[in-house]
């Protein structure tokens, strides 16, 4: 279900948008900077709601905000196929299809797999983290081809209803808040036995306070955590920002619209490939995110230079998949390092409150990226800001380290 909900909420953000820019600015005649502008507004409304939406899936489960979330991305889609001015564009693909997109990608697939998995949770974060990169190998080809064919208001009606017919009836039934509720437990292990139980508990209670179940109060007076929240956005700021301008950027360096949309499918391919050959396995040999985090935000940053270069066909190619292997990285680090670091208690609103950081960068970075190409139609200082960008996240990831749980007494008497 994690992977289903990832799918449905890439494939009809990121890539599939970037295909759609092109017709609808022409269309409605409007600049660049106005239509991305609503892609930022989205990331804006998720990241203000998700820490509530993480509340809810910590109290009740995911299976309510998932179904309402893909039905409310059937009608958001359907919406936006009827826009006639950039307003209403706002309005659905910004602040419905951000409220979505807080449940959809930003926190339910998240919570699901904390509280789902525990020793193998590295091998689930690295499968579901696989429906993005293979959302944008479908989905922007797909798009492509209605919006060539019938026009983009349709391409954007078919989304909408293809989402809700692969996803709506799944999560209303199958999804589940936790094994234990179940009687079950986390990996598919066999319930335990009174004793078995027992013992573990008393074991539990005799080992010093760790980094496992932080309360979300302990986390928001972590300083590492905020350090943490900020360097991964800043890194992310690079993902967020490519995927809106990948195809209008090698359009505007004179490549067809088949060669531009092949860029995305190599950088997609890549991605899923780097996930399954070198993240998932490079988290479980270093035993967590702590290194490898660090090694996703170098390649980042050597991904946005080499792009830079890109103007001829081959190397549009060869530096596209340079940054799906980066990128590859992405959700592995992202949905993992925050049940790894604070436990799965209040897993949900702690990726919710870390979300923040997360939509204010990702809503940054294409506004600002259309701001500058609209003023100078030059690619250069765009990618030069997100290789600043990667370089201080990587910085801060150093500097938080892996945090450490406090003692009540380091708690301020408020909250202890």
């Amino acid at each position: 279900m994690a992977f289903l909900s990832l799918f449905v909420g890439a494939g009809t953000a990121g890539f599939s948008f970037s295909v759609f820019l092109p017709a609808m600015t022409e269309d409605l005649q409007t600049p660049r900077s106005v239509l991305v502008a609503a892609t930022s507004l989205g990331w804006v409304t998720a990241s203000l709601v998700s820490p509530w939406v993480g509340k809810l899936i910590d109290q009740r489960g995911a299976r309510l905000m998932l179904t309402l979330g893909v039905a409310g991305t059937g009608v958001y889609l359907a919406a936006t196929g009827l826009v006639q001015a950039p307003w209403q564009f706002y309005l659905t693909f910004g602040v419905l299809g951000g409220l979505t997109r807080s449940v959809l990608q930003n926190v339910a697939p998240s919570a699901m797999i904390a509280n789902w998995f525990v020793r193998r949770r590295t091998l689930a974060f690295s499968l579901a983290s696989l429906a993005p990169p293979a959302a944008s190998l479908v989905f922007p080809a797909f798009a492509a081809w209605v919006i060539v064919h019938s026009g983009w208001r349709t391409a954007w009606v078919m989304l909408g209803a293809i989402s809700v017919g692969l996803a709506l009836i799944p999560v209303a039934l199958l999804v589940r808040r936790r094994p234990e509720d179940m009687g079950l437990r986390p990996d598919g292990d066999a319930p335990e036995t009174t004793t078995e139980a027992l013992v573990r508990a008393s074991a539990l209670r005799t080992v010093a306070r760790g980094n496992e179940d932080w309360t979300l109060a302990e986390v928001i007076h972590s300083r590492a955590f905020w350090a943490l929240a900020l360097g991964v956005a800043l890194i992310q700021l690079t993902p967020q920002t490519v995927v809106v301008f990948l195809f209008s950027y090698f359009h505007d360096q004179g490549m067809s619209e088949a060669v531009a949309a092949t860029t995305i499918s190599v950088l997609s391919l890549t991605q899923v490939t780097s996930r399954l050959v070198f993240w998932g396995p490079a988290i479980a040999k270093f035993g967590g995110v702590q290194r490898v985090s660090l090694l996703w935000g170098v390649l980042m940053l050597i991904g946005d230079v080499l792009l830079n270069g890109g103007h001829t066909e081959l190397t549009a190619y060869l530096f596209s998949a340079a940054l799906g292997v980066a990128m590859g990285g992405n959700l592995v680090l992202q949905l993992q390092i925050w049940p790894e670091y604070f436990g799965r208690k209040a897993v949900g609103a702690i990726t919710g409150t870390a979300q923040i950081f997360m939509g204010v960068a990702s809503a940054g970075g294409p506004l600002l990226g259309a701001l500058v190409l609209d003023a100078t139609g030059s690619y250069g200082v765009l990618f030069t800001v997100l290789a600043a960008a990667c370089a201080v996240g990587v910085v801060l990831l150093v500097v938080a380290g892996r945090p450490r749980r406090p003692t009540p007494r380091t708690l301020p008497s408020a909250v202890a």
